[in-house]
């Protein structure tokens, strides 16, 4: 692995092969999941007996349990996840392709005694690298400086998820790897924690980042590795000029 901050080396030459070996685990919002529940899916329908009650959960919805693939089964914790037909896309780098919901007894409604299946978790996300004590962040080219064929520099823009109190992450942007082949730039990058105790979280801004390239980009495509799988990175739209 190699790291920086501000801009990055290369992590492979250039006429190298792809070696990035496939995860085992991936993260969905922060829920660890197998990645062989997403390449071998089981229905909801094949759920456990002790873990078959979560679907009649208090906060369940009616839903069909032959689309929505389970991603975590215990007798006390259940995730469901279904692929979305379509994308949703945030803007900025933030696509997700998966609703999820997450079932519990060890919820609010659960007594002495008396266990209770309750939503304790619904969202939407991608599967993401587990980047250990980085976070990954929603990533773009910078629209104010178009990558140029015969640059060996890429300016990206990225969005810290966690909670900032509306701060970028500006010196906390790290590569974690860098792969360059005949055909792609594919780039992982983390965001090192604040350090802060307390944070708001009204949404942060982008944080310029600049990589460098071991030779200039040509017609390869970039690619955001830090999802999966790896997700073309491009530019947000400019807002719209000022009407005079």
């Amino acid at each position: 692995m190699l790291f920086g901050a501000g801009c990055a080396s290369p992590g492979q030459p250039a006429d190298s092969p792809v070696s990035v070996s496939k995860p085992d685990v991936v993260l969905c919002q922060g829920n660890k999941v197998p990645v062989q529940a997403l390449d071998n899916p089981r229905p909801a329908s094949d759920l456990a007996p002790e873990a078959a009650p979560a679907l009649q959960g208090r906060g369940v919805s009616a839903f069909d349990p032959f689309t929505w693939l389970i991603a975590q089964e215990s007798s006390d914790r259940v995730m469901l996840m279904n692929k979305l037909d379509i994308p949703q896309n945030h803007g900025y780098g933030d696509v997700r392709d998966y609703m999820y919901i997450v079932i519990s007894t060890q919820s609010m409604a659960s007594e002495p005694g008396k266990l209770v299946w309750d939503v304790v978790e619904s969202s939407t996300c991608t599967p993401t690298l587990d980047l250990g004590q980085l976070t990954a962040g929603a990533v773009t080219l910078d629209p104010s400086v178009p990558p140029a064929p015969d640059s060996d520099r890429l300016a990206l823009l990225v969005t810290e998820f966690d909670c900032n109190s509306g701060q970028d992450a500006e010196g906390r942007v790290e590569v974690v790897t860098l792969t360059e082949t005949e055909s792609a730039v594919e780039i992982v990058l983390g965001v090192r924690p604040s350090g802060v105790q307390t944070a708001s979280c009204q949404g942060n801004p982008a944080t310029p980042f600049t990589a460098e390239l071991q030779r200039p980009l040509g017609t390869r495509t970039v690619m955001n590795a830090a999802v999966l799988p790896a997700r073309e990175i491009t530019a947000p739209p400019l807002p719209p000029a000022d009407l005079k």
